[in-house]
């Protein structure tokens, strides 16, 4: 009995302890702006609905919603912002960057997206050599637009369809873009197509297609303009239903998932009672998650000479715990020895060596 009573002495004691420990010494966690409410300043601190509080070292500069792209001048006087709305769609231009009080001009100027001025716009822009024009890449409409960047004024569009007997192209998603030192040829992107696109600038005409891999997202160039690298942040290569139709989509498409993830199934796909249900692909495809090298040694005869992985594979273990998906290389630059690639899922940066088409190294962000 005696020890009953002790017992229940020290569990008291105990829970008193530990009951004063949380009073005394609580665990309190806040955002950076405590209780303060989201609020935009556009001279001091601004709130964003995260808690984290923005407060620019220099000038601010308040441009349209999302502005996923960003270039500057060669004569480095002029910003271009590319602002993905989703409304209004539109660039903005900032003349005079570093004067004390710059010229903003947003095309086309209002709250609402005008699809007669610009329909659509995704991250790619590039200024010409003599600063005059900037090119924008056209998202949906699978076009790259010209404006004048003194007035603002649309300068026409490139059309970046094309259809052969081997190949359609006339619907893409022009993204990400990058202009030669000459000025005269312009390398994108299409995330749908699965391609990069060479045009002449001059004539405004695509040269050529050069399939790449799974959703291609970022493009550079080598300094000496003799390659030029492609991340491709997809995992997966989707191919539509053959004999589906807008008559019998009730009828052909399917109501469920074809194959269960990771399956061999759904590498190589099925036959159904309504026809084959194509594969995706290896997860750890060359393909997927991936930066590629184009040879434009040859300006006839573009080519892939180098299909690099990068950052943690599809069920690498990591930490203990296997990788679910891929690294998503998405942005890049290029020295003269490497390109830098971000690995948006494994807060790493991929080093590629020029020389030997390899990546040489891995930087992780963590500490």
């Amino acid at each position: 009995m005696m020890l009953k009573i002790a017992a229940c002495f020290i569990s008291v004691c105990l829970l008193s302890s530990c009951a004063r420990n949380r009073q005394t010494d609580p665990w309190i966690m806040s955002s950076p702006a405590g209780d303060r409410i989201v609020a935009i300043d556009k001279t001091g601190q601004t709130v964003i609905p995260n808690g984290r509080i923005v407060a620019p070292v220099g000038q601010s500069i308040l441009v349209a919603p999302h502005p996923f792209g960003l270039t500057v001048s060669p004569d480095g006087s002029t910003a271009i912002t590319a602002n993905s709305g989703t409304s209004p769609l539109s660039i903005t231009i900032i003349r005079d960057i570093l004067s004390e009080a710059p010229e903003v001009q947003q095309v086309p100027p209002g709250p609402a997206t005008d699809e007669g001025v610009l329909a659509s716009v995704f991250m790619g822009l590039a200024v010409s050599n003599d600063n005059s024009l900037v090119y924008v890449a056209g998202g949906q409409e699978n076009k790259i637009y010209r404006y004048d960047i003194r007035t603002g004024e649309a300068r026409g569009a490139i059309d970046c369809s094309f259809v052969s007997d081997t190949s359609d192209y006339s619907h893409g998603y022009i993204g990400d873009l990058v202009l030669s030192k000459d000025g005269k040829k312009l390398y994108a992107v299409d995330q749908i197509g699965f391609r990069m696109i060479i045009i002449e600038t001059e004539t405004g005409q695509v040269a050529h297609n050069v399939p790449v891999g799974r959703y291609p997202f970022g493009i550079c160039l080598s300094p000496d303009e003799q390659r030029v690298y492609v991340a491709n942040v997809g995992m997966f290569e989707y191919s539509m239903i053959a004999g589906v139709t807008d008559k019998n989509i009730g009828e052909k498409a399917i109501k469920f998932p074809a194959f269960a993830y990771g399956s061999q199934d759904m590498v190589e796909g099925i036959e159904t009672e309504n026809g084959p249900i194509p594969g995706l692909g290896e997860m750890n495809s060359p393909d997927a998650f991936s930066v590629f090298t184009i040879s434009l040694n040859d300006p006839a005869n573009p080519r892939v000479v180098a299909k690099n992985k990068t950052g943690h594979l599809v069920g690498a273990m990591v930490e203990g715990i296997p990788a679910v998906g891929g690294a998503s290389p998405n942005s890049l630059v290029a020295t003269d020895k490497y390109v830098f690639v971000s690995n948006g899922t494994n807060d790493s940066v991929s080093v590629i060596s020029i020389e030997t088409d390899a990546v040489v190294n891995t930087i992780y962000l963590k500490p």
